[in-house]
């Protein structure tokens, strides 16, 4: 439990502005209240109830599910063990420019809609809708590939069942976790997304231990399965344009497994102390997953060849932990318990991951609808700031992962996969020019970064440039085996361009419909709501919130 150091009444100064005390419950096990922000005039106001602990883990809980424990068996495949963990380096680095300028960003205005609003801001207001809408769709694509996952993992223990008792029992979850209050969702998220954080470290020690012969087969593994069958995969051709071919092919993977920094930009509306909070969080989430995914990568290269036969199948047949690298490299060592464990904790980490990116994708609906560019229904909130009826239309959507009882679970698992991929593509090359743009308007008005902003680096803008163009070459090449001779295949087109499609279509649709006009430099606002966040930082200062138990001060230290 958590309490404010003084009273829960707010200065005569920030009452003017969309902030006021909002004593709502901090936890239902006690009675004390706990003051939030909240503006009790605006019936679509969100709630700050989110603490730093509680957005790093909503970054790294969003991020690391089914992309991490089962897409990256696909990478495997393709890419071969030094192809994959290449591959993810790479993609990390690239992730770490956007996560610089979010940052700073969201450290500036921490508002509403995060990125959709700043597109709005230093854009144009038809950028703004096209990438919320994308985001929308990509958030709710990554929803249905968890929940397809928490089915097929639940096949592994109960092969007879229907999967549609899952995917109910998930959505069930789900909602029940999404639809009370932000504190409670926070610290589901928390717990959850510490559980695949916990399995992580495990499979690295254990992959460590294994490999020494540490294994009931006492086979002293070592690296190699990186000499025989070799370090990197051949894939679609032989020879080193196989080999590239295949460590390019996982980028397509990485980027359905890899977020985080858009996520915690778009929690920052309802985070405590959003100006100390959000630089230790986002670049706290990109090391965290960097550090994970690479890892991962090289432990999974280290336990399993990229051409075992069993894996491959598993792959091309389901989404259960069979399919999962680390479970085939038990099996081989004569490990016989990990993949019961292993088995259930991913789970716990996939359903962990869909209600992360079902509160994301719920915020950016409600954001839409509160400027205008989606039904204004949806921007309505209950009592405990909730977007209800946003929700709602995420549940429908999420609805779509019963195509799983129709269809073969891989199959439909791989479509969500290049939906949620391509979308996230979009997302990352847009906030790349968002950023560029941003700095570019603080320049050109003259202001002093380092001055101005509450946190900035002066490698922001280079490395942002760097990440654009890596960027849009991955965007426009991850359909590649579409136009070679006998690739062509409309479903792999659809999903692989789906995003670039969608974005490009609203944009030009909204344009159109509302005549907007590109934001010029020396019009775009640096001002206008500064002095309200100015004040909301001072408020944090004056009444700091500290937890009152000793296992809250501990957790609020590490994170």
């Amino acid at each position: 439990m958590e309490k404010h150091a003084s009273s829960t009444s707010l200065p005569t100064d920030l009452k003017g502005t969309d902030y006021e005390a909002n004593v709502v419950p901090a936890d239902v096990d006690h009675d004390a209240n706990h003051g939030m922000l909240r503006d009790a005039n605006d019936a679509t106001a969100t709630i700050r109830g989110l603490k730093g602990r509680h957005l790093q883990l909503i970054g790294i809980g969003a991020a690391i599910g089914t992309g991490l424990f089962l897409g990256s068996a696909r990478a495997l495949i393709y890419g071969g063990p030094l192809g994959s963990t290449l591959a993810y380096t790479i993609y990390c680095a690239v992730i770490w420019g956007i996560c610089l300028g979010t940052c700073e960003m969201a450290s500036f205005l921490p508002i509403r809609g995060g990125f959709i609003t700043w597109a709005g801001m230093y854009l144009d207001d038809a950028a703004s809708t096209a990438i919320g809408w994308n985001y929308f769709y990509a958030s709710t694509m990554y929803c249905c590939a968890d929940i397809i996952a928490v089915g097929g993992l639940m096949d592994y223990w109960l092969p007879h069942v229907n999967v549609v008792v899952w995917i109910t029992m998930s959505l069930v979850i789900i909602s029940l976790l999404n639809v009370y209050h932000v504190k409670f969702f926070g610290e589901s998220e928390f717990y959850l997304a510490s559980l695949k954080v916990i399995l992580i470290i495990m499979i690295i020690f254990m992959t460590f231990i294994v490999m020494l012969g540490g294994n009931p087969k006492h086979d002293r593994i070592g690296f190699r399965y990186w000499k025989d069958p070799g370090l990197v995969a051949e894939y679609y051709t032989t020879g080193n344009l196989g080999r590239f071919l295949g460590f390019w092919r996982v980028f397509k993977i990485a980027a359905f497994s890899i977020g985080g920094p858009e996520i915690v930009a778009m929690s920052a509306a309802e985070a405590e102390h959003p100006r100390k909070t959000i630089p230790r969080t986002t670049k706290g989430v990109v090391f965290r997953l960097a550090v994970f995914f690479v890892l991962g990568s090289i432990c999974m290269g280290i336990l399993v060849p990229y051409n075992d036969p069993e894996l491959i199948k598993a792959v091309n047949t389901g989404v259960g932990s069979d399919a999962a690298a680390f479970v085939v490299g038990m099996k081989r060592l004569g490990i016989k318990v990990m993949p019961h464990v292993f088995n259930a904790i991913v789970m716990t980490s996939a359903l962990s991951c869909a209600n992360g990116l079902a509160f994301i994708a719920t915020r950016v609906l409600h954001a839409l609808a509160s400027q205008g560019k989606a039904p204004r229904i949806f921007a309505k909130t209950t009592k405990h700031g909730i977007p209800l009826y946003a929700y709602g239309v995420v549940f429908l959507v999420m609805c779509l992962s019963y195509l799983q009882a129709s269809n073969n679970a891989a199959t439909v698992f791989g479509w969500f996969i290049n939906l949620s991929s391509a979308g996230e593509l979009m997302n990352f090359c847009a906030l790349a020019v968002l950023i560029l743009r941003f700095r570019a308007g603080l320049k050109k008005q003259g202001y002093n970064v380092k001055e101005f902003l509450p946190w900035s680096t002066s490698w922001t803008v280079p490395y942002t440039w760097v990440s654009l163009f890596w960027l849009t070459i991955i965007t426009l090449t991850q359909g590649w085996t579409v136009f070679v001779k006998g690739g062509w295949n409309v479903q792999e087109f659809f999903t692989s361009y789906f995003g670039l499609m969608f974005v490009t279509v609203v944009f030009i649709f909204w344009k159109l419909k509302n005549k907007t006009k590109f934001v010029k430099l020396e019009d775009m606002d640096f001002q206008s709501r500064v002095a309200e966040f100015d004040k909301l930082e001072q408020y944090y200062v004056d009444h700091p919130i500290r937890s009152t138990t000793w296992w809250g001060r501990a957790l609020d230290k590490i994170f």
